[in-house]
């Protein structure tokens, strides 16, 4: 269900198709339902609706939950959600405090499960395993899934001065509220949330990238569309090595380095294996929370409404990676630094080379490749 963009306050502390474009601003139509089977669990309640006097939940003075008429619900809800970062990493904290809300806000009524750490669907298992209702619900990365989310990957893009988690959250957020320019490569699913995470740096082992000229040849670890293109735009050697595996093939010389965000490297103790950090902004990953259709479907309405609300407003839990880039930065302080003026320039013309020829794909594709990028460009100007 596509909403009007609302504007978040942040909280100063965290708690535990090819459409044409209808520009940011307007809202498009509902997602298509997928005939997959529901895994939502409707439990018997034990507390009687009856006893209660006011069954509204009061509103949350710093977000943009409302109230919500309970009291028709006489039974409650389980939903599973599947996500493959550690519960310690940003990520986890993310979706705790996004189904802490939820439990709060419907007095209980909708409980969320969360499967941590790949315990459920592995990091490229959890499309399908939402799509046939093995999860109800999945958290991940567009990049995993080659070629499904084409649009997204402009989000993707190096050096589009996205200024942090937050700013490239609302502003992939208000692109698809605003365009229908994604709802074909979403169609499969119930949309609950899209968001970013931080700022990537080059990260190497053992070679400070003092020049361009410094990567070439060099095995780097990066995400699939544009990182990919961009890596080999550099003169490297792109290497797809899954987020689990990274530390292993970094420690044993497999790969030279990545390009990952600061959240990763904390998360998965990455700071062990790499010495130098080139901190240059190179770009950001974007992430899903989807629902299967069919256990949106069986929720009531007023449930439906109360999640799609909490989702939306737990766009100001992702300052945890803002968190998470500032504190990772602190610690490896020593290790960090930038290109000369001089190198800076080029490293631009490469990423600007590499936004002109994922224009000229999406054009050869059916797209209207120019229209996409400016109006993510223009999305993510107004949510600085």
């Amino acid at each position: 269900m596509k909403k009007k963009v609302i504007s978040i306050v942040l909280a100063g502390a965290l708690v535990v198709s090819m459409g044409a474009m209808a520009g940011c601003g307007s809202s498009s139509s509902d997602d298509s339902a997928d005939d997959t089977t529901s895994t939502a669990e409707a439990e018997t309640d034990d507390t009687s609706a009856e006893a209660e006097t006011d069954d509204t939940a009061d509103a949350d003075d710093e977000s943009g939950v409302g109230e919500y008429d309970l009291s028709g619900l006489d039974q409650t809800y389980t939903l599973t959600l599947t996500q493959h970062d550690p519960e310690n990493s940003a990520t986890g904290t993310f979706l705790n405090n996004f189904a802490a809300a939820v439990e709060e806000a419907s007095e209980g009524y909708l409980t969320i499960e969360v499967y941590h750490g790949a315990t459920l669907a592995g990091p490229k298992d959890t499309y399908d395993y939402v799509l046939n209702g093995s999860a109800d619900i999945g958290w991940g990365l567009q990049s995993f899934y080659a070629d499904t989310f084409p649009v997204t990957e402009v989000f993707m893009l190096p050096l589009i001065d996205i200024q942090s988690a937050t700013n490239g959250s609302q502003a992939i957020w208000e692109f698809w509220n605003t365009t229908d320019y994604m709802d074909e490569e979403y169609s499969n699913f119930h949309v609950l949330l899209l968001h970013t995470n931080c700022q990537s740096a080059i990260e190497t082992v053992s070679t400070k990238i003092e020049t361009l000229d410094d990567l070439a040849g060099m095995q780097l670890r990066g995400n699939a569309g544009p990182p990919t293109d961009f890596i080999t735009n550099l003169g490297a050697n792109p290497v797809s090595v899954s987020i689990n595996d990274l530390y292993s093939n970094l420690d044993k010389g497999t790969l030279d380095g990545c390009i990952t965000d600061w959240h990763a490297v904390n998360s998965f103790s990455l700071d062990e294996v790499l010495s130098y950090y080139l901190d240059e902004n190179i770009g950001v990953s974007t992430y899903f929370m989807v629902m299967n259709q069919d256990s949106y479907d069986a929720l009531p309405e007023v449930l439906q409404q109360l999640l799609d609300d909490v989702a939306e407003d737990s766009l100001k839990y992702t300052e945890v990676w803002d968190q998470y880039e500032e504190e990772v930065k602190e610690a490896v302080a020593d290790e960090l630094y930038y290109l000369s003026d001089e190198e800076r320039a080029k490293l631009e013309d490469v990423a600007q080379q590499t936004i002109d020829e994922w224009i000229e794909s999406m054009d050869a594709a059916g797209y209207d490749g120019q229209a996409i990028y400016d109006t993510a460009m223009e999305c993510i100007a107004n949510n600085q």
